[in-house]
């Protein structure tokens, strides 16, 4: 790996993708180098090797710890030569995933919105109704629910 540098764009890059798997929950520095030794038998990354690959400019990681890395986000070593086609293919699908990920969040934050603006409302409504009318209230929507139990 003497002559080209390792790449810390795209080990971030596969740190923010692999969150899509995980409910958006990005991995940590330990839990990469936990799973990376366990999987070797042996340690042979810390958490804070990666911390520091992860910075630009960081050190230049052995081919070993490379090797390591790349099997734990299941890509090619070519995934972190910039440049080269596999760098490109990995980090276009990385974009990809990210893409995907962001529309689904923004329409689950419009949906929640949505819903949101509709409960303020009632809630605004209830407000202003009197024990009595809020009973009937309370009653008819159970009620709804009654209806629309079977349809869901």
């Amino acid at each position: 790996m003497d002559e080209w540098s390792f790449s810390a764009r795209m080990l971030n890059l596969l740190f923010e993708a692999a969150a899509t798997a995980r409910n958006g929950v990005e991995y940590t520095n330990s839990e990469v180098a936990n799973a990376i030794n366990l999987r070797a038998g042996r340690r042979v990354i810390s958490d804070e090797t990666i911390r520091k690959l992860r910075s630009p400019g960081g050190p230049q990681p052995s081919f070993d710890k490379v090797a390591h890395i790349a099997a734990f986000f299941q890509v090619p070593l070519d995934a972190f030569k910039e440049g080269t086609a596999t760098y490109e293919a990995v980090a276009a699908e990385a974009h990809k995933v990210l893409e995907i990920r962001r529309k689904h969040t923004e329409t689950v934050t419009r949906q929640v919105a949505d819903e949101s603006e509709g409960i303020q409302m009632l809630a605004r409504s209830a407000r202003r109704l009197d024990a009595r009318g809020l009973r009937l209230a309370m009653e008819f929507v159970s009620s709804l629910q009654k209806m629309q139990k079977p349809q869901d």
